[in-house]
């Protein structure tokens, strides 16, 4: 077993028990922690994996100016434990979510044992050898050999490939985006109120009756006859 290998199991464990520190946590901003732990140890296996302009973009974007948007969130609001929460054992979406997880996984291990996704001969995807027999003349989708990409540069291929292969994906990505943010103004704004409608307004201490106003700072001195 190389160096590299026993990191990315290690880094794949951190990831792990991170991720399950995310959705177990009590408090919001032990989670917040956690997905951050999450983030950069997603980092690191792209880094294992040749990719050095998206760990970069996960650690900068994701791990950086997100969680610090969330972690200002967490203490502005200042969210609280909620009481009637009976705690992640008696919860059984916990439970259908750990069999769900487990099911997936030995599926996934299952079928690259067996050789259904994966090939040890060759050590080539069988996604990768369908597509090729569908399409023969495709030479450019399997061409970017981790020697190619180093060659032209990590950050000069995923931006050509972004802005000309894939700029339609890319485009419908942004408009995604742009409809969400519009979407989340509309569901922050504040609605008029109809008109004839009374609007109900707390009245001012000093506005309010005598025998209703708080007693707080007021002297009673008691006059004798």
């Amino acid at each position: 077993m190389t160096t590299a290998t026993l990191l990315a199991y290690v880094v794949a464990g951190v990831a792990l028990v991170s991720a399950a520190g995310v959705v177990l946590s009590a408090r919001s901003i032990y989670s917040a922690l956690c997905l951050v732990g999450n983030m950069v140890s997603l980092a690191v296996l792209f880094l294992l994996l040749n990719a050095q302009f998206v760990a970069a973009v996960q650690v900068i974007i994701y791990a950086g100016a997100v969680m610090v948007l969330f972690v200002f969130i967490i203490a502005l609001l200042d969210p609280g434990h909620d009481p009637d929460y009976e705690g992640p054992r008696r919860d059984p979406r916990l439970w259908v979510g750990i069999v769900a997880v487990g099911y997936i996984t030995a599926q996934v291990f299952a079928l690259a044992v067996n050789g259904t996704t994966y090939s040890k001969t060759d050590n080539v995807l069988q996604g990768q050898r369908l597509a090729q027999a569908a399409l023969p003349g495709d030479q450019h989708s399997f061409s970017f050999t981790p020697d190619a990409v180093n060659a032209a540069g990590n950050v000069q291929v995923l931006g050509r490939e972004l802005f000309t292969t894939f700029l339609l994906p890319f485009e419908i990505t942004s408009l995604l985006l742009f409809v969400a943010a519009i979407g989340a103004v509309y569901l922050t704004r504040r609605l008029p109120h109809a008109p004839g409608t009374p609007v109900e307004r707390e009245a001012p201490v000093g506005a309010l009756p005598e025998e209703s106003a708080p007693d707080a700072g007021r002297e009673r001195v008691a006059v004798g006859r």
